[in-house]
């Protein structure tokens, strides 16, 4: 697969000092899945320096592992790094992809929608347990 880069320009600078990196990392234990991308918060002003912070966090996971895994992956590189352009808020943006008719399959679609019914075979639809300690807990 050849190395592409997206074709419109992007901003230097993020409007609201966040972006989001895409970090490329493989595994090293041969009964696992071999790559994984991993999608982060990196906050920074300017896109040079959100890069080289989200490389930074991407060689510290290979290095010392993540909550997922510990010392069993390396980092290979950054995928995508994108300017999140509205504020954090309920139904804020902050990931898109682009498609064109090239992408789309048999159904019309570029790619799988899912319901909610579908969602639920991924979800555990038990309710969480009360927390200790939290709202309406107990004070004894």
């Amino acid at each position: 697969m050849p190395f592409t880069l997206p074709a419109k320009l992007r901003p230097v600078v993020s409007p609201t000092g966040w972006w989001i990196a895409g970090m490329l990392m493989r595994h090293r234990h041969p009964d696992r899945v071999i790559f994984w991308n991993n999608y982060r918060l990196i906050r920074a002003d300017e896109w040079r320096a959100a890069f080289r912070r989200a490389t930074a966090h991407g060689m510290s996971d290979g290095d010392v592992g993540n909550r997922a895994f510990s010392h069993n992956q390396e980092f290979v590189g950054i995928t995508d790094l994108t300017p999140i352009y509205e504020e954090f808020e309920d139904g804020a943006e902050v990931l898109w992809q682009e498609f064109d008719s090239s992408d789309c399959d048999s159904s019309g679609l570029p790619c799988n929608v899912f319901t909610e019914v579908d969602m639920e075979a991924v979800y555990d639809t038990q309710p969480p347990p009360p927390e200790v300690g939290g709202e309406g807990a107990s004070p004894n």
